[in-house]
């Protein structure tokens, strides 16, 4: 909704497509191992997400020994969709609960996930607000620098889609040059000012203009898609290159897409506004 690269000031909002994290604390037997399914195809688990998820947990409960971890997940990777905040976020919850540690505040549990995002290499920005989009409802605007929220507005319309288009390329974050958002900084900061105010719909197609403009998306497929019946909203999800549209009518926009001929996969996900998340 908001992407932070060229400000360090960022929206998101949750949608229901669910991760679930089983893990088993191995103690002084150190042993350090995931296996990951995303969508129903196997996913390599990198051990050093999981490294960086025992250094967290080592920090806050003393705990040092080993993990074993087993994710499923509907989130497709790679795509601007937050997986990786997800996955992180899934794991850490998993592991305080195998440790018996309750969880403060979803505020302080997407900061402990931010702290371990970063040492694995999995964020340009800290996406603190992905980190709380992941966990809550409703839109969240952040300081991602601060790990500070700015606003968060809870969703009244129930009956608001998210349909993901995901195309067959990956855009894992190493790929990304932060230098393109930020030299549309100054008009990034017009999309910031409206999340402030609360005028979200308005900043993400803002952002979602400015986005399309840095990742090499024609800007017409967003002005067609935010024609079509229903749509309050659309643009580039992230780092991209999914593309999303938020909608009244997630099955016309689906429709559309699919006879557009723009390949690659149509998801349709609730939004999480408020006591639904």
């Amino acid at each position: 909704m908001l992407n932070a690269i060229p400000t360090g000031v960022g929206g998101a909002l949750g949608v229901g497509l669910r991760i679930k994290a089983r893990v088993t604390l191995t103690g002084s037997n150190y042993v350090l191992r995931g296996t990951s399914v995303v969508r129903g195809s196997p996913e390599p688990l990198s051990t050093e997400v999981l490294e960086a998820i025992l250094s967290v947990l080592n920090e806050i409960t003393g705990y040092s020994g080993g993990l074993v971890a087993e994710v499923e997940s509907e989130i497709p990777v790679a795509v601007g969709l937050k997986s990786s905040s997800a996955l992180v976020n899934s794991l850490m919850m998993a592991c305080l609960n195998a440790l018996g540690v309750e969880v403060r505040s979803i505020e302080w549990l997407a900061a402990l996930g931010v702290r371990a995002s970063r040492r694995a290499g999995l964020t340009v920005t800290g996406a603190f607000d992905d980190s709380l989009a992941t966990l809550g409802s409703g839109v969240y605007v952040t300081d991602n620098h601060a790990l500070r929220v700015i606003k968060h507005v809870m969703l009244a319309d129930d009956g608001l889609y998210a349909v993901l288009l995901i195309p067959p390329t990956r855009n894992p974050i190493q790929s990304v040059d932060p230098r393109r958002f930020r030299e549309l900084s100054p008009y990034y900061e017009v999309a910031v000012r409206e999340a402030i105010k609360g005028e979200w719909v308005t900043a993400a197609n803002i952002n979602g203009l400015l986005t399309a403009i840095a990742t090499g998306v024609n800007p017409k497929l967003l002005a067609w898609t935010l024609s079509l019946r229903g749509v309050i909203a659309a643009g580039v999800s992230g780092k991209g290159p999914a593309l999303y549209a938020l909608t009244h009518d997630p099955e016309a926009v689906a429709e559309a897409w699919i006879n557009a001929g723009l390949g690659g996969e149509v998801i349709i996900a609730k939004v999480l506004g408020g006591g639904d998340g």
